[in-house]
């Protein structure tokens, strides 16, 4: 049990080094402007998710900080393209 605690830090480490080179190829690669930050934006409240879950082990707050959490970064994140894409 303690040795797959540990190496949860570690696994998370590595899923986030994977997602943030996930978000460079939405970036460099897609042809769409409006979809790549689309797409940016989704990668990056997933990135928040997966530090909340691992490094702030939210999983074990009672279930309405949760879902304020998961609001919250999702809602944010769809606040900033839309705001983006009004300016653009």
């Amino acid at each position: 049990m303690i040795g797959k605690i540990a190496a949860a830090p570690r696994n998370a480490w590595l899923l986030l080094l994977a997602i943030s080179g996930l978000s460079f190829l939405a970036a460099e690669f897609m042809g769409e402007r409006h979809v790549a930050i689309a797409a940016i934006m989704g990668i990056s409240a997933a990135k928040i998710l997966i530090i909340l879950l691992r490094f702030m082990e939210a999983e074990q707050a009672p279930m309405f900080i949760r879902r304020y959490l998961y609001a919250w970064t999702f809602g944010i994140a769809g606040a900033i393209f839309t705001l983006w894409w009004a300016a653009t």
